[in-house]
């Protein structure tokens, strides 16, 4: 799983808000993110925190047969993460995009850092992860 650092050293402070986000959202220890937000953000602390928790209440731990059941039930064809894709920590986020649009929306997800977008048959083919976080909610 790649580093805080490796996130400030690539994208900068943008890289460390996500990643701090992400921790708060996983552990739901919010204040070291709030601190960073306070001194970094201050226009948007308060809605970064409140999405955060929203997010934090409803975001799953499932396993890689729960992955693939929430994949196909739900028909995403585009899942996005956080932080890098195959990391274990990264949280998922599942879309239905018009099929015409992939092309436009998919590409080197596997190479991006952060907010990553790919295939769902990437995430099941690359990943081997014992625990996936899932934010349940598909977006359309």
């Amino acid at each position: 799983m790649k580093t805080l650092q490796d996130y400030i050293d690539e994208v900068g402070l943008y890289g460390e808000k996500l990643y701090l986000r992400n921790e708060a959202i996983r552990t739901g220890l919010f204040d070291k993110y709030r601190v960073f937000l306070m001194a970094n953000y201050p226009d948007s602390a308060s809605d970064d925190i409140i999405e955060a928790q929203e997010l934090a209440g409803r975001v799953l731990q499932v396993d890689k047969s729960l992955l693939k059941d929430w994949i196909t039930n739900s028909k995403i064809n585009v899942v996005t993460s956080d932080l890098y894709i195959l990391d274990e920590g990264s949280i998922l986020t599942g879309t239905r995009e018009n099929p015409d649009s992939l092309g436009n929306i998919l590409g080197d997800g596997l190479e991006d850092l952060i907010e990553c977008s790919v295939a769902p048959d990437d995430v099941i083919m690359y990943s081997d992860n014992s625990v996936y976080w899932v934010d349940p909610v598909v977006k359309s």
